[in-house]
């Protein structure tokens, strides 16, 4: 099991990415470490780089799902929109008509969304988007947060959607640049070392 630790406060290089050690649950723990224990120090995820990462992966779902829905309306024979007739009311109206398409498509978007959130974030901790700004999810032992915890983790990050992204501002507040479904599944994003 590993600890994380917060030392003394250094001097931040950048507002977005200072270096920074976890602390361990209760501030007034000892400095010692028990036997078989190991300390891990590593360097909290700036929201810059956490948001960029976000907005990549969200790409790449999108993309996929659009790619899927289309592709089922030609294989259907669906007529498909102008580009003019595409947009939020668009989207909004096929909803309320229950439109099978429409319905069909927000289905698969929140099917692969879990999916890629609880897969590549939870099991392997590390989507496409973390990947490619080199960083990486893990829970307070230190290691990928698993599918369990992926599953809460992926919950809570719908509740931090949801109220227009509230729970990712708590990001610009949070010394350790956590979201809110960070503490509510107890994960931490870190920088991965190169």
């Amino acid at each position: 099991m590993a600890t994380l630790e917060e030392s003394a406060p250094s001097r931040p290089t950048d507002s977005s990415e200072a270096n920074r050690h976890f602390p361990s649950e209760s501030a007034a723990a000892p400095q010692t470490v028990a036997r078989g224990q190991r300390v891990l120090h590593v360097r909290a995820a700036g929201v810059v780089r956490r948001l960029l990462a976000a907005i990549v992966d969200a790409l790449l779902v999108s993309a996929v799902t659009l790619s899927a829905t289309l592709a089922a309306a030609l294989a259907l024979g669906v007529s498909l929109p102008g580009s003019k007739q595409l947009g939020p009311d668009f989207v909004l109206a096929g909803l309320l008509d229950r439109n099978p398409m429409a319905l069909g498509a927000l289905g698969l978007l929140a099917g692969m969304s879990a999916l890629y959130q609880i897969y590549l974030g939870g099991i392997l901790g590390q989507t496409a988007g973390k990947r490619l700004f080199h960083l990486r999810v893990i829970s307070s032992r230190g290691s990928a947060p698993g599918p369990l915890l992926g599953c809460v983790r992926f919950v809570t990050l719908l509740l931090s959607l949801l109220p227009v992204g509230l729970g990712w501002l708590w990001c610009l507040f949070d010394r350790k640049h956590r979201a809110l479904h960070d503490h509510l599944s107890g994960t931490y994003v870190i920088v991965e070392d190169r």
